[in-house]
């Protein structure tokens, strides 16, 4: 369709535009004619005098000189009109003296055609009226009828060509477009039936190859976050049902007269209670920052003081254990606006998960210095390490290592990461090439938010 009606508008507009010009063509010729015809009259009349014998006037002009040419009919002297022109002079009184198309000779030009004439003026004396019409209204087949009948074919039988050669490539073209959009519509139909292991197959560096790619990593993160979806449900119902297990069995003993209610009875039910509390706390905790929703408190707070708390409330565990735990601040460490609550949170979680997995008279250090206006903290440990499979998936939700490293609701690292990146911040975890793992996040400046 848009084919068709760009080759309509060019066809109608290159023979308006062709039209036009051949029109102001001929209406140049004939003013060069007229100009012609006038210093012929002139030349005439200068000589003779009068206009006697110049019914004969197709004069011949060489070298300068003006001759009368061979007697004849006059419509054979004016072969240089236009086909389907007139070309009529008249005497000082208006009465035609010589018509081309010998019809009106002995008549009076009017007041319009005497107005649109050429006068003759000779020795400052009006001596006649040159007057070229051009064609009139009738069956008559002119020389620009015959043009523009060539024109509007030839425009016809391009626009014909072009219609058909634009109908062939657009054929092909659409074709080479519609079939990879069909195979990604039936693609997009698998994924709405939750087949989110299927994968276009097409290539290429155009627009439907990089839609095509576009598209397979739309369907790895969607099949990845539907397992890690799957997983978290899972999860999530097997930290519940632990203590919900254990609520509902005690109350049921309570009810059946079983057991008598007593005070560690009493706490152990409590204490299942606040494990419940804490859980949903850390899954809307989690929540709310990775929505971009957590409150955060922003103050300025001493990096070495921040490490000092969150040192603290390891110092039995240390003590007991042996464990070799060296807190290390850089030098001159300027003050940082933060949420200190947070990132106290962040520490003792990333200090919990490094106590779990260090050994007895084991080693781990809590670090912090500046790089590039950032606050970097590390920790590290002289643990088992982390196992290379787990690395990428390590802050997810519940996700637990298959090596050693279950127990606990596995939300600490996830609530470390959630936290970190709420305030700006990047967090990794790698393993030393000695042994045992490192934690590292990074907090940029953040301007006082008080």
């Amino acid at each position: 369709m848009v084919i068709t009606v760009a080759v309509i508008v060019m066809a109608f507009t290159s023979h308006i535009y062709i039209r036009n010009i051949f029109d102001r063509y001929t209406e140049g010729y004939r003013n060069a004619l007229t100009d012609q015809w006038e210093y012929l009259f002139q030349a005439y009349y200068l000589r003779y005098g009068s206009w006697e014998g110049v019914e004969n006037a197709l004069f011949l002009h060489a070298r300068g000189r003006i001759t009368p040419p061979p007697m004849g009919h006059v419509r054979e002297n004016f072969r240089g009109i236009l086909p389907g022109d007139r070309l009529l002079l008249a005497d000082k009184k208006g009465e035609i003296i010589l018509d081309s198309q010998d019809e009106l000779v002995g008549e009076k030009l009017s007041p319009g055609q005497l107005a649109r004439g050429t006068p003759l003026i000779v020795g400052g004396e009006k001596v006649g009226t040159l007057l070229l019409q051009p064609r009139t209204v009738r069956a008559v087949q002119t020389l620009e009828g015959l043009f523009s009948r060539s024109v509007i074919l030839a425009v016809l039988w391009g626009a014909a060509i072009a219609l058909l050669t634009g109908a062939v490539l657009s054929f092909l073209i659409t074709g080479q477009i519609a079939r990879p959009i069909a195979q990604l519509t039936a693609s997009a139909k698998r994924f709405a039936r939750r087949d989110f292991r299927h994968r276009v197959k097409l290539t290429g560096d155009n627009e439907i190859g990089k839609l095509a790619e576009a598209f397979n990593l739309m369907a790895e993160s969607i099949e990845k976050n539907e397992k890690l979806r799957h997983n978290l449900m899972i999860d999530i119902a097997h930290e519940l049902r632990t203590p919900l297990t254990v609520l509902r069995g005690n109350l049921e003993s309570l009810q059946a007269g079983i057991i008598n209610p007593n005070p560690e009875l009493l706490t152990s039910l409590h204490d299942e209670v606040l494990r419940l509390s804490r859980l949903i706390s850390d899954l809307e905790a989690v929540n709310l920052a990775e929505a971009g929703k957590l409150p955060l408190h922003f103050k300025e707070v001493n990096p070495c003081s921040l490490l000092s708390r969150a040192a603290a409330a390891f110092q039995h565990e240390v003590a007991a254990r042996e464990i070799n735990f060296k807190v290390e601040v850089e030098k001159g460490l300027k003050n940082r606006v933060l949420d200190e609550d947070r990132i106290i949170q962040v520490l003792i979680n990333l200090l919990a998960n490094a106590f779990k997995f260090t050994p007895d008279k084991g080693e781990i250090s809590l670090r912090a210095k500046e790089e590039n206006e950032n606050l970097v903290v590390e920790i590290t440990d002289s643990g088992p390490g982390i196992p290379e499979e787990d690395l990428p998936l390590i802050f997810e939700r519940f996700y637990k290592s298959g090596r050693g490293r279950a127990g606990g609701s596995g939300l600490g690292l996830s609530i470390a990461k959630s936290f970190v990146e709420a305030s700006g911040g990047k967090i990794a975890a790698a393993n030393r090439p000695g042994g045992g793992s490192i934690f590292t996040f990074s907090l940029p400046p953040v301007k006082d938010k008080n």
